[in-house]
């Protein structure tokens, strides 16, 4: 009687369902969730359902933590090294173009853990300021003086330098120092995390990374050891934000991708349950047209200039 088995923690509880491969039977099971400690939820459902260790066939976990941690703002601090600081910089575009309220979204950076590395990429990938041994040793004693204000407190290294995701050859020199000289501390790499163009998004996206990297380390060392203990040989995973799956031990070193783990989870069963009930795509459907007046409401939150928006 094997059984495929699904586990998502929420806010209040954390549900368990898994699914007879021969028979098409679901087992269902239900337990309070514990926010400060998910594990104990985790372990709960899965005595709670009765099934044995020995039936499961496979695992899937969909977990909140990490975007939690990012939403609550009680990650890591990230030491950010950069070949320019954009993080506080951000885009000049405006989300309310005609509001004076409005204000940029604080980094999960200070500005002061923004270090930066004299080396230079240009957009073609070619290399016009080398990344020297020098440059290295005084960074390295940089981020010495910060490990020593931490008090306790997670930390992590971000790294994201100008046109990485062309030539990232600096980038790798620098991961292997910094993993090297500081084996204790993550290290998050943006071509590694996110090889897109433009720096302010790569940027954003591996502090992310990185400002996450440790409480999920402590969660998934701490879901391995549970299951352990629950006698579970069976191979286990990590819902990923796209609907796939990671091994915990790639969901360890790129958490980015799976911030929206537990909600791309149940937005897979709702396309799935809504076309049992017979609605073929439940994400597809057509905007009704705006009235006039809606159209013209619209036009002034983004602002004209000259009859044309800006």
């Amino acid at each position: 009687m094997p059984l495929r088995c699904g586990i998502d923690t929420g806010g209040t509880f954390t549900d368990l369902v898994g699914l007879n491969e021969s028979t098409g039977d679901l087992v269902v099971s239900k337990w309070p969730s514990a926010p400060r400690n998910p594990l104990e939820s985790i372990v709960g459902v899965v005595e709670e359902s009765g099934i044995s260790s020995e039936a499961i066939s496979s695992l899937v976990l969909g977990t909140t933590v990490a975007i939690n941690a990012l939403i609550q703002r009680r990650g890591a601090r990230v030491i950010y090294v950069t070949t320019e600081d954009v993080l506080h910089i951000q885009r000049i575009n405006r989300r309310y173009h005609c509001s004076l309220e409005w204000t940029k979204p604080e980094p999960f950076v200070e500005r002061r853990d923004c270090l930066g590395v004299p080396e230079r990429v240009d957009g073609k990938g070619e290399v016009v300021v080398p990344l020297v041994s020098k440059a290295l040793d005084e960074l390295y004693e940089k981020i010495e003086e910060r490990l020593t204000e931490h008090r306790g407190r997670d930390v992590a290294i971000a790294v994201n330098l100008l046109f990485s995701y062309l030539s990232p050859e600096h980038e790798r020199r620098l991961s292997e120092g910094l993993r090297s000289r500081f084996p204790a501390v993550p290290v998050s790499v943006s071509h590694e995390v996110a090889p897109i163009w433009r720096e302010f998004e790569r940027g954003s996206t591996v502090v992310s990374d990185a400002y996450v990297k440790p409480i999920l380390r402590r969660h998934l060392t701490a879901v391995r050891r549970g299951l352990d203990d629950l006698g579970l040989r069976c191979p286990w995973a990590v819902m990923k934000s796209g609907g796939g799956q990671a091994t915990p031990a790639v969901a360890e070193e790129k958490p980015v991708d799976i911030l929206l783990s537990g909600l791309s989870g149940g937005l897979i069963g709702g396309e799935y349950f809504g076309e049992l009930a017979g609605e073929e795509s439940l994400g597809d459907r057509k905007p009704r047209p705006k009235s006039n007046r809606e159209e013209d409401l619209s036009l002034r939150k983004v602002g004209t200039i000259g009859g044309q928006a800006r």
